[in-house]
């Protein structure tokens, strides 16, 4: 049997942007800009933002605006903790996340990443 291809990362922050889009109610309240600094090979590296505002939620490629909070991360822990297998709380104690900036924001997200799964 075949394994499962994973999504590159630029498809989980399309799956993330979708998801945000058409139901945009776990984003109620956590608005702020959340960057991401993916580390890895094979495309699964970048710098991502996920921005929550009056515009309306969204995940994009690259920075638009100045980021309250910075996570790093690599991107195979970053897929696994979208997907649901790894909890952001046990990746930033196991070394696995950094974060830098508004912590009561990177709380927050959690939530949002909890709301869906891929």
């Amino acid at each position: 049997m075949a394994g499962l291809v994973k999504p590159n990362i630029d498809e989980v922050f399309e799956m993330i942007d979708a998801a945000i889009k058409h139901d945009p109610s776990p984003t109620k309240g956590k608005e702020g800009v959340y960057q991401f600094h993916l580390q890895g090979d094979d495309g699964d590296g970048g710098t991502y933002q996920m921005i929550i505002d009056e515009d309306g939620p969204r995940a994009i490629m690259g920075e638009e605006k100045e980021a309250q909070v910075t996570l790093t991360i690599r991107g195979d822990d970053f897929r696994d903790m979208v997907a649901g297998s790894l909890n952001p709380t046990a990746a930033f104690m196991g070394g696995k996340l950094k974060i830098k900036g508004n912590m009561g924001l990177a709380l927050k997200l959690q939530t949002v990443l909890n709301s869906f799964s891929f």
